[in-house]
């Protein structure tokens, strides 16, 4: 499945934020299952590029997730759907790409949040020299 973002901007973490996800629904069969382990490499309002150490198989399937995770300690848990998943040899791992599916509301909450750990992590380094 190919798949071309639209969005305006990618936010690109120097250091991964941790995340817990889990699926909700495969294919139209609702499921419940126990929270996994991920890290965020990216994000923008409408997607995220996520690794864990699980692989999820999701092709051909269409699998619905939950995505809980913090940006400068504001929580979201925000739905999405895996849109595409790679093994990634050297981390023993798979990145997937997800597309969420936020509120008006929570989109813009995001987009502040990253502005907010954008100048902290910028202060950061600052400090640091």
């Amino acid at each position: 499945m190919k798949f071309r973002r639209q969005e305006g901007f990618r936010y690109t973490f120097g250091n991964p934020i941790d995340c817990l996800f889990k699926i909700n629904k495969i294919e139209d069969l609702a499921v419940n299952t126990e929270y996994g382990e991920g890290q965020i490499i990216d994000i923008s309002p409408s997607g995220i590029k996520m690794f864990s150490l699980l692989n999820l198989a999701t092709h051909p399937k269409k699998m619905e997730i939950e995505v809980r995770f913090v940006i400068e300690n504001h929580t979201y848990q925000i739905p999405g759907v895996i849109q595409w998943q790679k093994k990634e040899v050297l981390k023993s791992g798979y990145s997937y790409g997800i597309k969420l599916d936020p509120t008006e509301e929570i989109a813009k909450s995001i987009i502040e949040g990253l502005k907010r750990h954008a100048e902290n992590s910028l202060k950061s380094k600052n400090s640091q020299k």
